[in-house]
């Protein structure tokens, strides 16, 4: 099992190289937000105008607001969030099928160890952690987390914004069974148009429920999937 998460490693590494040189421009900022370059443990002040790259990572605080240039794009987000640069790009359904299967690999139990100490900043950006030093009192920031997740759904990275929520599971016990975040898994599988993945993700959250009501909807939007697959089998 090392070799393959060896091999899911320099797969990533490869896939975001072309990436590494993109810079990101804040359009528009409003509040209170700081930014830590690398791995670096210092975070600085962000102000509008600056720019940032992929390995940066980027706080901001509650009641803020954000415009940063992401190419064709702008990513627009209120406050209360942590983001990784890295996160802001495009992945083609291979390159995120094998970052999720790099995921689902490193949440078997005889591997875990092994996932733990598969770390890569080229992949998530700064290590992330519950506590970020030197910040507020360095609060417990898991939320902030969750909320640049959320962001990167509502901005359409998909992508990023799946593996990010399985990451995040993964590296803190208290969202391991995150219903948002599960149901934001699925729910951008099947916004890219994977349907399959989607109705494995959405049978997952079925099979750990006791709500009746949620377990029913998530059958009739499995049903809906199967129905488009089917369709798409026929058009082929």
């Amino acid at each position: 099992m090392r070799w393959k998460i060896l091999i899911a490693l320099l797969s990533f590494a490869l896939l975001i190289s072309n990436a590494q040189g993109q810079i990101y421009k804040v359009k528009k900022l409003k509040g209170d937000a700081q930014v830590r370059h690398g791995a670096r443990e210092n975070w600085q002040k962000l102000t509008s105008g600056d720019t940032l790259r992929p390995d940066d990572t980027v706080i901001l605080w509650k009641d803020a607001y954000i415009e940063i240039e992401t190419g064709n794009s702008i990513f627009k987000s209120n406050g209360g969030i942590i983001l990784n640069i890295s996160d802001l790009r495009r992945l083609s359904k291979e390159e995120l099928l094998l970052q999720l299967a790099f995921e689902e690999m490193r949440n078997i139990p005889d591997v875990k160890s092994e996932g733990q100490s598969a770390k890569s900043t080229g992949i998530y950006g700064s290590e992330i952690s519950k506590k970020e030093p030197k910040i507020k009192e360095a609060q417990n920031l898991t939320h902030f987390w969750v909320g640049g997740v959320k962001a990167l759904f509502e901005n359409g990275f998909y992508e990023t914004a799946s593996i990010r929520a399985k990451n995040l599971m993964f590296k803190f016990s208290e969202l391991k069974d995150n219903l948002d975040l599960k149901i934001l898994v699925a729910t951008s599988l099947e916004k890219i148009g994977l349907y399959g993945e989607a109705i494995a993700e959405y049978r997952k959250i079925i099979s750990g429920s006791n709500d009746e009501n949620l377990n029913s909807k998530l059958e009739r939007k499995i049903s809906e999937l199967k129905s488009k697959i089917a369709s798409n089998e026929d058009k082929h």
